[in-house]
């Protein structure tokens, strides 16, 4: 870490915990289902990506789900489902962020749509008190850069935006995709798994 001048934080499964079998299992309630493949890593309609990259509005992903439903639903069922699996952001990882803001530059990179933003961040506020985006130096978000993770073009994106040295920045991420990825854009990386967590990355 002696190197590292700049940290680029992934959100959902690094700082934020989340459950998406839980928005998959409250659509499914709703009627809506097949909504990721055999994998349960992809989803099958493209109206998710596209509105992770901020190519259809809010009002157009909500009446496409609505669409594939075989019941009616109402428009906020639909947003309340998808935000089934935003769940909290614990404390000593917030607390972790605000003491290495003292010796590094912290970014946040993350896949994310305006649903989901809305709901985080209103909750970290009531929470904490101040934004959740006072946490760093520049936030990123798919849906407003129109480009998502895996793409290499978001990490050339976000080196060239907060001029950030590649070799200096150190990317965290819980997708070894998205890891594979930014080791091609010359980033440092650390990928969170079972073994590896922010404690033992910061801690040791």
């Amino acid at each position: 870490m002696n190197k590292i001048k700049n940290i680029v934080f992934d959100l959902g499964g690094v700082i934020m915990n989340l459950n998406v079998p839980k928005t998959i299992e409250e659509f499914e309630r709703l009627g809506i289902t097949n909504i990721v493949n055999s994998t349960g890593h992809h989803y099958t309609d493209s109206i998710f990506y596209d509105f992770e990259i901020g190519a259809v509005s809010e009002d157009e992903f909500v009446n496409r789900l609505s669409e594939v439903s075989n019941s009616n639903i109402s428009y906020k069922a639909i947003k309340e489902a998808w935000n089934a699996m935003i769940l909290n952001m614990p404390k000593e990882r917030i607390e972790m962020l605000i003491n290495l803001k003292n010796d590094y530059k912290l970014y946040l990179l993350s896949n994310t749509n305006s649903i989901h933003q809305e709901k985080f961040e209103r909750e970290f506020k009531i929470h904490n008190g101040y934004d959740f985006k006072d946490l760093f130096n520049k936030v990123y978000y798919s849906h407003q850069v129109g480009i998502r993770k895996p793409e290499e073009e978001i990490f050339h994106f976000v080196l060239k935006s907060s001029k950030l040295e590649a070799k200096e920045t150190l990317f965290i991420d819980d997708s070894f995709e998205n890891i594979k990825v930014a080791q091609k854009a010359g980033i440092q990386t650390y990928h969170i798994n079972y073994k590896n967590t922010l404690n033992s990355l910061f801690n040791n």
